[in-house]
């Protein structure tokens, strides 16, 4: 079974619209939530699925950036092959069944050419990233659930970058017609970072 990790807090709207992307999901997983917003986001019930929900300390404050540390405390909780989901994103309903047929054939998978839209003006726009997947849309299995710990702990702001120019280690990029999962900016609460956060 593969595991859905969702470092979350402080973003009630966006956490409700990304249950239901996984409710809607086609294969049951573990899904491991990491929830350090003041007050505690619902366990999301769905039939078949595995919910683990976190609830690490100390808890988010207004300014920090707390991905990494979130997302470091609950990989020991999730099974060999991890896929990063963000709560602030779309997916389709066939995203981790996807996932799991690309770990077949490398250790670090990813949708290229991140698609971003703001929900408030729904203007769009597409990342030039070839060389690498946004968090959004990695995942991983073996040496590269090894490479998210150490791009996790290395201190750089942007997770996904370091985790990509890891050396050494079967990588796959993919760009499927149509895109698998969008980016979603402007939902109110917590602020996310990057570019597609610019979007207005």
């Amino acid at each position: 079974m593969i595991t859905a990790i969702t470092p979350t807090g402080a973003r009630p709207d966006a956490f409700a619209a990304c249950v239901e992307h996984m409710r809607a999901q086609t294969i049951p997983s573990r899904w491991v939530i990491v929830d350090d917003g003041p007050e505690p986001m619902p366990t999301p019930q769905i039939d078949k699925w595995e919910i683990v929900h976190l609830r690490p300390e100390p808890l988010w404050e207004p300014g920090q950036n707390t991905q990494a540390r979130n997302l470091l405390h609950g990989l020991p909780y999730c099974s060999e092959r991890v896929v990063v989901i963000e709560d602030d994103d779309l997916y389709a309903p066939d995203w981790l069944a996807t996932c799991e047929g690309w770990l077949d054939d490398a250790d670090l998978v990813g949708e290229s050419m991140s698609l971003y839209r703001h929900i408030e003006t729904g203007r769009e726009t597409e990342c030039n990233n070839e060389g690498h997947a946004s968090l959004c849309s990695t995942a991983m299995k073996g040496e590269g659930v090894a490479a998210m710990v150490n791009a996790c702990r290395s201190g750089e702001k942007f997770i996904d970058i370091r985790l990509w120019a890891t050396k050494g280690i079967a990588k796959a990029l993919h760009k499927p017609e149509p895109r698998r999962v969008t980016g979603i900016k402007g939902y109110p609460g917590r602020p996310g970072i990057g570019m597609g956060h610019r979007l207005k």
